[in-house]
Parts: C-alpha cells; structure tokens; sequence
C-alpha cells in the first residue's frame, strides 16, 4: 500500500500480502482454464512496476512465477524493476527485456538491441497483447505497418547474430540458470586452450577470445566464427579442448 506510482499512473495500491497472492492464485487458474496444455512461469510487472515488497512477495509465496521479465533500462521517473540477467537469491530467475512490440524499427530500439548483442550476445523480445489497440504503439499505423516492423528486425537480428538459439521466454530461463552459476578458467599452451568448467550442466555457452592463434580442432564442444579474433563455444563437457595453431605463447 505504501508504492508510490507518483503522476506516471493512476494505479490502485494492492492493500496487503493476501491480496496480491490471491490475485496470482486467480491468474494462473485462469491461464491453466484458457490454455491448459501451457505453462506460464514468466511474469512481467504491469507498467515495469514492482515495489522490493511485491517481489518478496513473487518469490515466497506463488511458487508457480520462476521468471521476471521487466526492463533492462532505467527512465527518469525511477519506478521500473530494474534486472541484470542473473538468479536471484531466492531462486527467481532475472530475465530483462530489451525490445518490445512492432516499431522496433526506430533508432533507440536498434540501439538496444546491438548493446546488448556486444554484452551477452542476448536479444530479449517482448509483444504487449493491447499493442494494437493503442495508437502510440501500433494502433494508429495498423496491423500491415506494425507487423512489418516486427518483420524487418527480425530480418535485420537473423542478419546480425544468425547464431542465436530461438527459445521462449522459459527456455531463456534455463539458460540464464546455466550462464550464472559456471565458472571457467583457462590453461594455455602451445597446442591448445583448454577451457575448465565447473558447475557445469548439459551444456554451456560461452564467448572466446583468440588473441593469439587461430582455433583448430576442438573436443568436448563446438566453436562458431564470430567476427574478428570472437568465437562462440558450445561447451557439451566440463572441459573443452581447442586446438591452436600459430600464435605465439600466450
């Protein structure tokens, strides 16, 4: 009840704990009731929104939310939920958005995008359901312009990072999961680079730098050219073997 919305939104404060867990309880027996072969796991606050009490909350009592999908970004009003790709201590899995619905052809759209491309090799899309009945996101231009402006980025993000894994937004989680509790470390010798992972899981996805050397034959995972002296590697096991050509000691 104490979550000030200031002059951004005309929002009701919930008035406690069980309201909020009732209203949960409410939505996912909904979903379940509309789409019952679905699993909803992801949720997204309203408006970015969620006060450090309301995400206790999320995390103790509906055990059916496993993911947060707000915003990468901060805005000058302060209010959204802020996230870094990570696990939190409770268990949540912290999955931010970086775009979202059909106008994404707009500059400041493109350059979220390749930002977060350059950090974590990560495109996080989003499509609100009410898009198309607001004007100042795609209503006003109609469905042939807005789905077009989904169309060419996607166009231009398969052009880009044509190496990206297509997943949902709960397949994302798994990966987050994964990203944030491996660690590496790396041995260099003359013949090869051997990566050590530990924590590790199924599999891992990690970003390689070649500084000196060319990548050869590899054992225990998969290399893909980036661009430049950057590979993508596919780890499939705990060690991961690339072997080097010339380049030097280090």
């Amino acid at each position: 009840p104490d979550t000030d919305y200031g002059d951004a939104y005309a929002y009701n404060q919930w008035p406690n704990a069980d309201a909020i867990t009732a209203a949960m309880d409410e939505l996912i027996a909904f979903q379940k009731a509309v789409l019952p072969y679905a699993v909803g796991s992801v949720y997204v606050p309203p408006s970015n929104i969620l006060s450090a009490a309301g995400r206790e909350i999320l995390g103790t009592r509906v055990p059916g939310i496993r993911t947060i999908a707000s915003t990468y970004f901060e805005d000058s009003s302060g209010l959204p939920y802020v996230q870094e790709f990570d696990v939190a201590p409770d268990g949540i899995v912290e999955q931010p958005r970086i775009v979202s619905g059909g106008m994404v052809g707009d500059s400041y759209m493109r350059l979220a995008a390749v930002s977060e491309l350059n950090m974590h090799y990560v495109s996080t899309h989003f499509m609100h359901p009410d898009d198309l009945l607001d004007e100042d996101r795609g209503a006003a231009e109609g469905w042939e312009v807005y789905k077009g402006g989904l169309t060419n980025y996607l166009e231009w993000l398969t052009k880009s990072a044509p190496d990206l894994r297509r997943q949902t937004g709960s397949e994302c989680s798994g990966a987050i999961q994964r990203f944030s509790s491996v660690t590496v470390s790396v041995d260099t010798d003359a013949n090869a680079w051997t990566l050590s992972l530990g924590n590790f899981h199924d599999e891992a996805w990690l970003m390689f730098r070649a500084n000196n050397g060319e990548p050869g034959a590899v054992t225990g995972g998969e290399i893909t050219h980036l661009t430049g002296d950057l590979y993508l590697v596919k780890a499939t096991d705990k060690t991961v073997t690339i072997a080097r050509k010339e380049g030097g000691d280090k």
